[in-house]
């Protein structure tokens, strides 16, 4: 890949990290406001957006599994669907990506639940979810910075303080190279930031100035059945055909 190319990719990356830090931040606030989908669907844009530019900053294609695709481009994009991107991910072999099993399965949920925006199918979360989307974010984020130099031993050594274990007892330490928008909302204080602020720091285990081991906070949990399909409706909604062979009723 020649380094002009790359370079777009890099400006590409850096700007699909802002938009997930966003999306990170907007799913938090609307945790605590209770909106469990809208939690959910914000949630599954940031963790989506984070793995894209993981990839695209190591070069890779964030739309194909399998690059360059096939002339007639028949095979389907990885969209967002987590898990494919996550695969995706651990493919970059320099890296020595590695998250943990608690956040692999939190994961595989918010990618079914996620895009359950319509409520297709059953509708859930559990009251750990808000801690459960700051760890997964936490351990997909910290790859989330070009990693690509190859100045001796320079690239060896980046990827070695990500992977510290030191982080993984210290997350507040952490600190993308070069900042990103999570960083400069909580070091900075800009008056424009208040409310960003407020909704990253709230009750928040792995982001903030010092570390917390607990934090005593109002949560929720919840459960709604989703709509049952019918053929008699199919042509007014769409409802995917996962979905539809879980809620079909005759």
């Amino acid at each position: 890949m020649s380094e002009t190319l790359q370079r777009q990719l890099d400006r590409f990356a850096t700007n699909f990290r802002k938009q997930a830090d966003y999306d990170y931040i907007s799913a938090r606030a609307n945790f605590r406001m209770g909106l469990r989908q809208q939690f959910l669907w914000a949630g599954l844009q940031a963790v989506e957006k984070y793995l894209k530019a993981i990839l695209l900053f190591n070069g890779k294609s964030a739309r194909f599994p399998n690059f360059p695709p096939t002339k007639e481009k028949t095979e389907k994009g990885m969209g967002h669907d987590l898990e494919a991107l996550n695969a995706a991910v651990h493919q970059i072999s320099h890296l020595n990506y590695s998250i943990e099993e608690c956040n692999l399965k939190f994961l595989s949920y918010l990618s079914k639940q996620g895009e359950n925006r319509y409520l297709s199918i059953d509708a859930y979360n559990t009251m750990s979810a808000i801690h459960d989307l700051d760890n997964l974010v936490w351990d997909i984020r910290r790859y989330c910075q070009y990693t690509q130099n190859h100045f001796d031993g320079l690239r060896e050594a980046q990827i070695s303080e990500i992977n510290r274990d030191f982080y993984k007892q210290n997350k507040h330490k952490f600190r993308i190279h070069h900042d990103g928008e999570l960083e400069e909302i909580i070091t900075k204080g800009k008056p424009s930031d208040l409310k960003k602020r407020e909704a990253l720091l709230w009750a928040n285990l792995c982001y903030g100035t010092k570390k917390c081991k607990t934090v005593t906070h109002n949560t929720f949990s919840s459960i709604e059945p989703g709509l049952q399909w019918t053929t008699e409706i199919d042509d007014y909604v769409f409802v995917s055909k996962v979905h539809r062979q879980l809620t079909c009723v005759e």
